[in-house]
């Protein structure tokens, strides 16, 4: 009698334990793909994190990285499979301590691996008949692992093909941030005319802005997106925007008044900006590093463009110190440094 109630025991926990990790898995797997205010799911965001952490103490900054950049595509793929595989194990779980998985012609029980085996079909294919429930009452379990298994593959693809496309946009900002110049002070070099900002310049900005929104609420969307590393800089969007966010500082606080675009024009892609790094933040394995140093305006001098004098740009950089010193995590976090002042990509 003691054995057969430690055995009943036994099979109750298996079943608790079985439905436990059904109920993460698809926790996991909505926050991470359905629920875009929060970045990841608790399992998702650390599994990654600690993986991208390892791989870039291997990773010398500004370097190719065969590593990292196919690191992106596998760490997607690990995260579906995980899901896969634990929504595997808790329905075997589940079956095994109902112990009403049998045989269809002989009625005999079913073994362990049976067991795996059934549940494997039924989640992902519908089954083949060879093993059934032996209850109705199991039969509707086995209806419903079925659709858990087929709503989690249907997820996981529409996700995949969403990230694919995201990480396309990313790559699309970062070349568009870089083909207006290779550095901050180019950035805005290139937008001078000789006596004020072109109107073409000030429109590539307003144009813009609305690029780096996007690519700033799909960083919260697809939270695998910052894992997709690019081994050339102008396709990296971390670096790109750290080099536009310096140069929307040098225009507002390093160009003198007269001079300077309207703060219609900058303001917005300034607050964009934030909210990128914000969102990016979120899933990011950011390390703690050092404020970047202050910008000179020698090169804006050298073009001929009104600057402010250096001591009041000083004290404006200083206040975006907070700023500049995450946007330059970021940077890093995404296996570059922080951009050059001069020169190009």
């Amino acid at each position: 009698a003691v054995a057969g109630y430690a055995v009943r025991m036994l099979d109750v926990l298996a079943v608790l334990a079985g439905l436990t990790l059904v109920v993460l898995v698809f926790v996991d797997a909505f926050a991470t793909t359905l629920l875009v205010a929060v970045g990841a799911g608790p399992f998702t965001r650390r599994l990654l994190g600690a993986i991208w952490r390892l791989l870039l103490r291997f990773h010398t900054q500004d370097k190719p990285s065969f590593l990292l950049t196919g690191i992106g595509t596998s760490l997607l793929i690990t995260t579906v499979l995980t899901w896969v595989l634990v929504l595997w194990a808790g329905w075997t779980l589940v079956f095994l301590g109902s112990g009403e998985v049998v045989h269809s012609q002989t009625r005999a029980p079913a073994s362990p691996a049976d067991v795996a085996y059934f549940t494997g079909f039924t989640i992902f294919t519908l089954g083949v008949g060879d093993f059934v429930a032996d209850t109705s009452g199991w039969r509707l379990v086995t209806a419903a692992a079925s659709f858990s298994g087929l709503s989690l593959v249907t997820l996981a693809i529409t996700y995949l093909i969403s990230v694919v496309s995201a990480v396309v946009a990313r790559r699309s900002l970062a070349i568009h941030v870089y083909a207006l110049g290779g550095s901050a002070a180019d950035i805005i070099q290139r937008g001078w005319t000789g006596d004020r900002f072109s109107v073409a310049f000030t429109q590539q900005l307003v144009n813009i802005t609305s690029e780096v929104a996007k690519t700033a609420e799909q960083h919260l969307a697809y939270p695998a997106l910052h894992y997709f590393h690019t081994p050339q800089r102008h396709m990296s969007a971390p670096s790109a925007i750290a080099a536009l966010d310096d140069a929307l500082l040098m225009l507002s606080e390093g160009v003198a008044g007269q001079a300077r675009p309207d703060e219609s024009t900058t303001h917005p892609l300034r607050n964009v900006i934030e909210r990128f790094l914000t969102t990016a933040s979120v899933t990011a394995a950011i390390p703690d590093v050092a404020a970047p140093r202050v910008p000179t305006l020698t090169p804006l001098v050298d073009a001929g463009i009104p600057v402010v004098a250096a001591d009041l740009f000083e004290d404006a950089v200083k206040r975006e110190s907070d700023r500049r010193t995450s946007l330059r995590g970021l940077v890093n976090s995404d296996g570059w440094s922080w951009p050059q002042q001069g020169g190009s990509v």
